[in-house]
């Protein structure tokens, strides 16, 4: 067994890291590309508890404008969607409305809380689906692709796990409902103490999770500052705390930069993707929640004001990738370069 951050990565996200990681050969993308993915939830106060009401879904009126602008720069956004958006009928209407025309895609997203089932008690720990009974996790996300097929009248290629909770028995599920692409590994954070995966080691370029049939479509994160390339091990084994984390950020040192525009500041996502292009990733991996398309739904947007930001964010991002001819891609498209095996 190598240990805790040598050379060899996860090839699953609970699978031995003595193993060595499947890299997917994405040349015929014929050179880096990025994508953008969108957890398309329900509304919920993200400082209580879990709770399985008390949701709302009223942002998705302020989606329009969002796809208005992907729609500026050619780009075809992936709405990883839950079961409170499949069940609510403008939504599907709207974000139906867009696969059907060509300009988006559909996707699936588990948040076991408000997914039936509802067979295990509402809890952090369970808020991640890995921790569920393999059954159950199997369950809830049968009912939900199921739900999206039905009422979408499309079959939805990609996962990704609310909260990130990905485990042993995920792939496995996906591979059995015809899900080709999970994008539910966070390179670069770890979230086991709140009972979830690690995915400190993980890495950033796509990788197979079952070779040819199932593929793993990692979220971007990156390290800038003199210290970048000990980044995992400074941050997943020596500097735990963000009171030290955020000296080293401010020192220049070592900053984790997610390319999210929900808490990472314009200037650093440009200067994150350079990093990331300098580390040869072939697709790097844009994501954002959508309630943070309208006002006072996450923390990220809480008024007007942080509301432009936003999408000052998104036009800065998306011409600063244009100028560095790197184009937009779509989970149809990665599916098609990566070459999955033809079932017999």
């Amino acid at each position: 067994m190598l240990a805790r951050g040598a050379s060899a990565t996860f090839q699953s996200p609970t699978s031995d890291p003595a193993k060595i990681v499947d890299f997917a050969d994405m040349s015929a993308l014929g050179g880096p590309r990025f994508i953008l993915t969108v957890d398309t939830e329900e509304e919920f106060d993200w400082n209580k508890p879990f709770a399985r009401d008390g949701f709302g879904t009223s942002h998705l009126h302020a989606v329009p404008r969002f796809q208005e602008l992907c729609g500026k720069y050619g780009i075809i956004p992936c709405y990883l969607i839950d079961f409170p958006i499949a069940e609510d009928s403008f939504g599907v209407e709207l974000l139906g409305g867009y696969a059907r025309n060509g300009v988006a895609e559909i996707g699936v997203q588990l948040h076991p809380w408000v997914n039936p089932p509802f067979d295990e008690p509402v809890s952090l720990q369970n808020s991640y689906a890995c921790n569920l009974p393999e059954a159950l996790e199997r369950a809830k996300l049968t009912i939900l692709h199921e739900t999206i097929v039905s009422r979408f009248e499309l079959r939805p290629d990609a996962y990704r796990a609310g909260r990130y909770g990905a485990g042993a028995n995920t792939a496995a599920i996906l591979d059995d409902l015809g899900i080709t692409i999970d994008s539910s590994v966070r390179s670069r954070f770890n979230y086991s103490d709140q009972g979830g995966p690690d995915y400190t080691y993980h890495p950033l370029a796509p990788y197979w999770l079952r070779s040819g049939s199932v593929l793993e479509l990692p979220l971007t994160t990156v390290f800038a500052g003199a210290l970048r390339s000990a980044g995992p091990v400074m941050f997943g084994e020596i500097f735990e705390s963000q009171t030290v984390r955020s000296m080293l950020a401010r020192s220049k040192m070592l900053e984790r930069i997610a390319l999210t525009p929900e808490g990472i500041p314009l200037s650093k996502a440009l200067e994150g993707i350079d990093l990331a292009l300098e580390k040869a990733v072939p697709i790097i991996n844009l994501s954002f929640h959508s309630p943070s398309l309208a006002i006072g739904h996450t923390p990220y947007v809480q008024d007007a004001g942080q509301l432009e930001l936003l999408f000052e964010w998104f036009e800065g991002v998306f011409s600063h990738l244009q100028a560095s001819a790197v184009r937009p891609t779509c989970m149809a498209e990665i599916k098609q370069a990566a070459l999955f095996r033809t079932p017999t």
